[in-house]
């Protein structure tokens, strides 16, 4: 397709969207009284709705949840290097390293998780006042 064509039909296009939208009514018009309601439900045991910072922890609580699981499988493979390292110092300084290293990791994520809780806790108290 050449770039007049693509060009032309861009154009008309666009005219044609501008043209709809000014000739519907007014949004005023079309929702009289019409409550949606929230696709997300309610926050359980609570009639409040669910807000876009729940789904947002809700979001990193999965994340944090699937990076835990692999320190974890780290971990476990970290002493299994250990029990198959056979007096290997080599071997055995790496199944360390791992150990050390998916330990950490499990810590690192676990206080990421309750920082990140603590300021979306104040971010949503700030947004109720």
């Amino acid at each position: 397709m050449s770039k007049p064509l693509f060009l032309l039909i861009t154009i008309a296009i666009a005219t044609a969207l501008l043209g709809v939208t000014i000739l519907l009514p007014a949004p005023s018009a079309l929702a009289q009284d019409v409550q949606l309601p929230n696709p997300l439900g309610t926050q359980p045991n609570s009639d409040k709705p669910i807000g876009l910072l729940d789904v947002m922890l809700r979001i990193m609580q999965i994340c944090l949840a699937a990076v835990d699981i692999f320190a974890l499988f780290m971990f476990i493979l970290g002493g299994f290097e250990l029990l198959i390292s056979a007096g290997n110092p080599n071997m055995i300084k790496k199944a360390k390293d791992t150990l050390v290293w998916a330990t950490l990791g499990i810590l690192v994520i676990t206080l990421s998780y309750s920082v990140l809780r603590f300021v979306f806790e104040e971010v949503q108290k700030g947004f109720a006042q």
